[in-house]
């Protein structure tokens, strides 16, 4: 089963944009919806799609982005009932390109990678596989759009809130079977800052996070 978890925060037009863009290439979206003023109706959502569309309301402030990660997941894995499952996470702000979904899944298949991303600026490139750690910041996973192989049951570390949980759960993919990043099929980031601005503390959760990943891996790698 293909599913899509998106996570989203008072951003309603880039969240129909984003379910638009994932809905054709999956079986199940699941938005998570951090304390949204007004809460995310799924009716809005369902009227533009062919298959199901679920809203979970979870309002907790300031965002625990690895929970909310997790939680989605959690989720899923329920709704496969055993069955292997592949979860697009995304952010309200990435819109995937036709034939992301399969053509990362593809690569995932190929190389036994448990994590998979494209390439975020439209690099072509053959799929690149990492199965360690490195300071390569440009062949990272971005936090922002990437897919789990649910066999793996890999989940965020919830001691990094907000920062480097991404990194933390790309590094672990790496060990627990490989992080494969694919050329093409660029996602962007459209609007990655808009938290800063709209929610207190975030800033300062960025070093607390960055000592959380060195008390976990003993370096920060960029």
């Amino acid at each position: 089963m293909r599913y899509a978890i998106i996570l989203t925060h008072n951003r309603p037009q880039l969240l129909v944009e984003c379910v638009a863009a994932i809905s054709p290439q999956i079986d199940v979206t699941l938005v998570i919806d951090n304390a949204s003023h007004p809460p995310v109706d799924p009716s809005s959502l369902s009227a533009t799609v062919e298959h199901p569309v679920a809203v979970a309301h979870i309002p907790d402030q300031p965002p625990n982005l690895a929970r909310l990660w997790n939680a989605g997941l959690d989720m899923v894995n329920q709704l496969a009932v055993g069955q292997p499952w592949h979860a697009a996470v995304l952010c309200d702000d990435a819109i995937v390109p036709p034939g992301w979904f399969a053509a990362v899944t593809q690569a995932m298949d190929e190389t036994g990678a448990v994590i998979g991303c494209s390439n975020p600026w439209g690099h072509q490139h053959p799929p690149q596989v990492k199965t360690q750690p490195d300071a390569d910041i440009m062949g990272r996973m971005p936090g922002w759009a990437w897919i789990l192989n649910g066999a793996s049951g890999l989940r965020a570390d919830e001691s990094m809130a907000f920062w480097w949980c991404d990194s933390d759960i790309d590094f672990r993919a790496r060990q627990a079977g490989g992080m494969t990043m694919i050329g093409g099929y660029p996602v962007p980031n459209v609007r990655p800052n808009d938290f800063l601005t709209t929610i207190p503390g975030l800033a300062d959760q960025a070093g607390r996070d960055g000592a959380a990943f060195v008390a976990k891996w003993g370096h920060r790698p960029w």
